[in-house]
């Protein structure tokens, strides 16, 4: 245990030290992170394919709030939607602006969650995501979480339409609205993730702050098992196909990824628990003391030297 906090501990104190540097970094690639996920999805525009385009809006996003840097990457998503059709653009477009009025305007520090989604898809841990979402946002975090679903399975469609569109004689002859609401709003695979990652999330939020001892891990573990298990039954009830292999993965990443947070935010010694009961004139005081591990300081001995002058008569 003390070998695990030194090293805590050690990273905590190089990241307070050198935090100047290092918060910037980070939302760099962040940044970078989300504009090569927007290439790999909504991929159309030869201009936001190139390094250095990229490398300076991620410079920007990194010197900017979280807010701005989300709305960047919406903008360059609804760019990249024009060079498809104008169609899809003007659709993007009114996707980004409902997103914006339903929830981003309201919970701006959420919007990151809007493209960790797509990136989680990327990277095949689609199941891994309610969970760490729960962790790090919390209930606020089930309705970007369902945008975030939404986005990613809109890039498919408009692939689609995209490969039909250049390969049709008569652009014309293809209804694009009609298309993007057959194959994006009645998606039961959208509905089904949707349902389930809103559920565990919900789960995993609520026995999070639950006031009994180890509440934190159980509550990783209890949403674990909801997500593979509300899974499994929303996919039989919806007829949807779960793959069984990246439903348990994916769970087991998010488990990790859970414990890991968990530990760095808050490692504490139930076993040295204190309840306190006090009083004032108005309200009575229950109070549940629960200390930190911490790394105890190494005591430095000081060996004091003292010289003698010997006086010769």
């Amino acid at each position: 245990m003390s070998g695990i906090l030194q090293v805590r501990d050690a990273i905590r104190d190089f990241l307070r030290r050198y935090d100047e540097i290092i918060t910037p970094l980070f939302r760099f690639i962040a940044a970078w992170l989300m504009f090569w996920s927007i290439n790999k999805l909504y991929g159309y525009s030869d201009l936001f394919d190139r390094s250095i385009v990229i490398f300076l809006l991620s410079v920007i996003c990194a010197l900017v709030s979280g807010a701005v840097a989300t709305l960047i990457g919406c903008i360059v998503i609804i760019f990249s939607a024009f060079f498809v059709s104008k169609e899809i653009g003007i659709v993007t477009f009114l996707l980004f602006m409902i997103i914006y009025f339903m929830y981003m305007r309201m919970f701006p520090r959420c919007g990151w969650i809007l493209f960790f989604v797509p990136i989680m898809y990327i990277f095949k841990l689609t199941y891994a995501i309610p969970l760490v979402v729960a962790i790090f946002a919390g209930a606020s975090g089930m309705v970007p979480v369902a945008f975030g679903i939404l986005l990613y399975k809109y890039a498919g469609c408009v692939s689609e339409l995209n490969d039909m569109l250049s390969s049709a004689a008569d652009k014309d002859e293809i209804d694009v609205y009609t298309y993007l609401i057959d194959n994006v709003l009645k998606n039961k695979e959208i509905l089904m993730l949707a349902i389930v990652f809103a559920l565990v999330i919900l789960v995993t939020f609520f026995i999070y702050k639950l006031p009994f001892d180890y509440s934190w891990y159980v509550a990783i573990g209890v949403g674990g098992l909801c997500n593979i298990l509300f899974a499994m039954v929303c996919g039989v009830y919806l007829d949807v196909n779960v793959p069984g292999g990246a439903l348990v993965a994916g769970t087991i990443v998010g488990i990790i990824i859970g414990v890991l947070v968990t530990m760095c935010k808050r490692l504490v010694d139930f076993s040295r628990k204190e309840v306190v009961q006090f009083e004032d004139d108005d309200y009575y005081y229950y109070v549940k003391a629960i200390p930190k591990y911490n790394v105890s300081a190494k005591k430095k001995t000081v060996k004091k030297v003292t010289s003698t002058k010997t006086n010769q008569k």
